[in-house]
């Protein structure tokens, strides 16, 4: 059998042809291969971290951008205002006037009283004569102290001013003529006169019976002739107001405006 023999720098076993090599190289070339086995690592890990996709936050800053604030257009100053100046009495002025009280309401006409009558709505005439002399006398106010003429506010009673003509009475005969109907308005104005406490001062009968009032509660009136005065002696305005409905019913109605 043939001895074997090891040299230093190696030989080959003639016998298994296996290479040798020394403890010392073989250390060497170990650690050469780690650090080898580190550097491609290392450089794998190195091309991972670059191929990955950017964090939110490295997107968020790779997205701040600085821009330059737009140029703000300087305010005008507005004048000063001179406190000598007179205008400090306007303001005021308006501060006093808006300081001041609302007007109230006045209060409403307080009724004195009210009187109706009755007429029939089918005589046509004498419904248009007795309506044009309700809207005569419908909105008078008789100031304290002054005398109310029916003839006066009402004028004259003929065609020209458009009444028409209808049953009167001449000397207690019934006659037709212009303004028939007229009386039974000043007597419906009276009554209310004489419930309000007003101061008669002319009033008149008819020559015979009427069907609208009782005698002596009557007022005839002629135009240029006979009228119904009353005299307003209280310390308050009195206002009349003077409707006709179309059921044929006339009322007058006499208020205080205080």
């Amino acid at each position: 059998m043939r001895k074997t023999i090891y040299p230093e720098n190696g030989t080959f076993s003639e016998n298994r042809k296996t290479k040798h090599f020394p403890m010392a190289r073989t250390w060497k070339i170990f650690h050469c291969l780690s650090i080898t086995a580190l550097i491609i690592l290392a450089g794998c890990s190195t091309n991972a971290i670059e191929n990955q996709p950017p964090s939110r936050t490295n997107r968020i800053q790779n997205q701040v951008r600085y821009t330059t604030p737009p140029e703000r257009t300087p305010t005008p100053e507005r004048p000063r205002r001179n406190l000598a100046d007179n205008s400090t009495d306007n303001l005021t002025d308006n501060l006093t006037d808006n300081l001041k009280e609302p007007q109230r309401n006045k209060k409403e006409p307080r009724q004195l009283s009210k009187h109706e009558t009755s007429f029939n709505p089918k005589e046509k005439n004498r419904a248009i004569n007795i309506k044009l002399a309700a809207q005569a006398i419908n909105g008078h106010v008789v100031k304290p102290g002054e005398v109310f003429s029916f003839n006066d506010t009402l004028g004259p009673t003929d065609e020209k001013h458009g009444y028409k003509k209808g049953t009167i009475f001449v000397k207690g005969e019934k006659v037709e003529g212009v303004g028939g109907g007229v009386c039974q308005v000043s007597t419906t104005l009276y009554n209310a006169a004489e419930e309000a406490d007003m101061k008669i001062l002319e009033r008149h009968d008819h020559s015979r019976p009427v069907t609208y009032a009782e005698e002596g509660d009557e007022a005839a009136t002629s135009y240029g002739g006979i009228d119904f005065q009353f005299k307003n002696d209280k310390t308050y305005s009195v206002k009349i107001n003077a409707e006709v409905s179309t059921e044929g019913i006339i009322s007058v109605t006499l208020s205080a405006i205080e």
